[in-house]
């Protein structure tokens, strides 16, 4: 008879977990949780169609890369770059906690999100800082740390940087998702 004692605290406990549990799950508001992205390693990505400005550009503002890696930026020092080697941005006027996009319309034109379709290949950059988040459209935008990434339709060709610092807000991603200058 000593069984029958153990086996009801353990089943009181466990009870009194999945309570805990459902009480929580109906009272929290949690924000929604990103969405994992899968990997560097291309194979398990799948292919990477041919780049194509009907099928890489989406129509509500934002491209899709075929893939994002970590660059140094002579002037920035470490930064992340898109498979064409554009800089890649963060802005302050997103919220990486809980991770929401703010730029929409003109700004998403002026400044295009880096979207995903669940998988991208990436390279130099840890596997937990990236994420996505659903933007109003339904598309689903790259996060690294929890900050919307974006491209800056300024920067004339690979390697340039001229959204640094634009309105002192705008900002190109260091590999850990903070600023590429150091500064947070």
């Amino acid at each position: 008879m000593p069984r029958r004692p153990a086996n009801r605290q353990f089943r009181v406990a466990v009870a009194a977990a999945a309570t805990l549990l459902a009480i929580s799950a109906c009272t929290a508001q949690a924000p929604p949780p990103l969405i994992p992205l899968a990997t560097d390693d291309p194979a398990a990505a799948g292919p990477v169609p041919a780049p194509s400005v009907a099928r890489d550009v989406n129509p509500n503002g934002g491209y899709w890369p075929a893939s994002i890696r970590a660059a140094s930026n002579e002037r920035l020092g470490d930064t992340v770059e898109d498979s064409d080697g554009f800089t890649l941005y963060r802005w302050d006027g997103d919220s990486a906690d809980p991770p929401e996009s703010r730029c929409a319309d003109a700004c998403a034109e002026l400044w295009p999100p880096v979207l995903t379709r669940n998988k991208i290949i990436f390279k130099g950059l840890d596997r937990e800082l990236l994420g996505a988040i659903e933007r109003p459209d339904g598309s689903l935008q790259v996060t690294i740390a929890g900050r919307p990434a974006y491209r800056y339709s300024g920067d004339t060709g690979p390697g340039g940087f001229a959204g640094e610092a634009v309105d002192g807000t705008w900002f190109a991603f260091a590999p850990d998702g903070r600023k590429a200058n150091g500064d947070d």
